[in-house]
């Protein structure tokens, strides 16, 4: 495939990805003839972002290597969507905190969570990866968390023996997971589906580990209080555990490497859903706040998602050049400065 350089067409022109604006027809063709190790390609990368035109990012990486091979285009869409100036830095602190609960009552916050995604160095990522090698990334992600103590002790839910209607009941316990969406559909990460795939979740249900979603890992803890403090920390003691057993894709600048390019850095969310009812009915107050502390408002259930009943899905935006307990602290402050205006309004 060659790109005319005199030709925009690499993407429909009502196309809004973020790649869009920076892969021009010459660099096209100056990186659509190499492939990494594995075999993936810029073609592959960008087809998602091709295929559609309401597509954010619009390019994926197949493995570690496309960060450094295809860095002419990965770098500037890193820099934009990161809204980083200087080259990436990546910083990290995976250290116990000391946070009070923010709503011992139960006032305001439904439920508290983190979650970090990881993949397993030299091994394909989800857009690319062969059955053989999902299968041996399910392996050896199963020993490593078998060998976990309590509180993190559970058990393993295979999907592949699980129907579609089974796995439709099953993710709303938190025992499975529904396919990507069109974008990773037409990214590659649903390929297979569900074979390899499945959720360990611990005794209390408050520790899960996602197996062969959108990445090898999402490795999740949660719980319906607002103890950000402990929740943070089961991650914490978790990483610490797997990182024991498994060698994770990363590099020195970026951060820990997965297959969208939007979730390197940390590739930790951490955020709660919170009732504001007034703060609801002002919008710009809620947003002016938050934004002062760094965090991201979505929908009741996420992404692109309605609030309903006055819940929203409040975390962290930033996750390239900032450490995990900054995370975790700016969410601290932030969710306290939230509800203190809930209060006075």
């Amino acid at each position: 495939m060659k790109a005319d350089p005199g030709d925009q067409s690499l993407f429909c022109g009502t196309s809004n990805a973020l790649v869009k604006r920076f892969l021009s027809p010459a660099v096209f063709n100056r990186l659509c003839r190499l492939k990494t190790d594995t075999g993936f390609t810029l073609a592959r990368a960008i087809r998602s972002g091709q295929k559609n035109a309401d597509s954010s990012i619009g390019i994926y990486a197949g493995d570690a290597q496309c960060y450094t091979l295809f860095k002419e285009i990965f770098e500037p869409v890193i820099t934009a969507y990161h809204q980083i100036t200087a080259p990436a830095c990546h910083t990290r602190n995976l250290a116990f905190v000391d946070l009070f609960d923010l709503d011992p009552d139960r006032d305001f916050i439904l439920s508290a969570r983190v979650r970090v995604a990881r993949n397993l160095d030299a091994m394909a990522f989800t857009p690319h990866i062969n059955r053989q090698d999902r299968q041996m990334v399910e392996k050896q992600i199963l020993d490593a968390l078998h060998s976990l103590s309590a509180p993190l002790k559970g058990c393993y839910h295979p999907m592949e023996k699980m129907d579609p209607g089974q796995i439709r009941d099953q993710a709303h316990t938190g025992k499975a997971f529904i396919p990507g969406d069109r974008f990773q559909e037409d990214a590659g990460i649903n390929r297979d589906f569900p074979l390899s795939r499945g959720v360990y979740t611990s005794e209390d249900k408050t520790f899960m580990v996602w197996i062969n979603e959108e990445d090898h890992l999402r490795i999740i803890c949660l719980e319906k209080t607002g103890d950000l403090g402990r929740v943070f920390n089961k991650l914490v003691q978790a990483l610490d555990c797997l990182g024991k057993a498994l060698v994770f894709a990363s590099d020195p600048c970026l951060g820990y490497l997965n297959a969208c390019p939007t979730n390197i850095g940390t590739a930790m969310r951490a955020g709660v859903h919170i009732r504001l009812p007034k703060l609801e009915k002002h919008p710009g107050e809620l947003e002016k706040t938050a934004q002062a502390h760094g965090l991201q408002i979505r929908g009741t259930f996420g992404e692109k998602t309605r609030v309903t009943g006055s819940v929203f899905d409040i975390s962290n935006r930033r996750r390239l050049g900032v450490c995990e307990t900054r995370i975790i602290q700016d969410l601290y402050t932030g969710i306290a400065a939230l509800m203190e205006k809930e209060k006075k309004l």
